[in-house]
């Protein structure tokens, strides 16, 4: 889990978050397999927040096996955008660099 950039041909870039999977990179191109991503100009910052604390409190009154295991995998998804937020990845790059 964790943000992807990618520099584009024409020196554009594009932001996404991958939850899961892998990269194979060979002669200057990349392949990207993963089970799930999200563009990051589609994640909404204040829908993130919110999911998050919807989450949180979920978690907290999870009851049973399924329940908690499920609420553990949505806190996990919710804490991913919360991590993309709090380094500005959401935001262009030419504004925020990731070095």
């Amino acid at each position: 889990m964790g943000p992807l950039k990618i520099r584009l041909l024409n020196d554009q870039w594009l932001t996404a978050v991958l939850w899961s999977g892998f990269a194979r990179i060979v002669n200057n191109e990349i392949i990207i397999l993963g089970n799930d991503a999200e563009l990051g100009s589609d994640i909404d910052p204040e829908e993130a927040q919110q999911a998050l604390e919807i989450a949180e409190a979920n978690l907290s009154r999870a009851e049973g096996r399924k329940e908690l295991v499920e609420a553990k995998l949505a806190l996990r998804r919710a804490r991913g955008y919360e991590s993309r937020l709090s380094i500005g990845f959401l935001h262009p790059i030419e504004d925020n660099p990731i070095v």
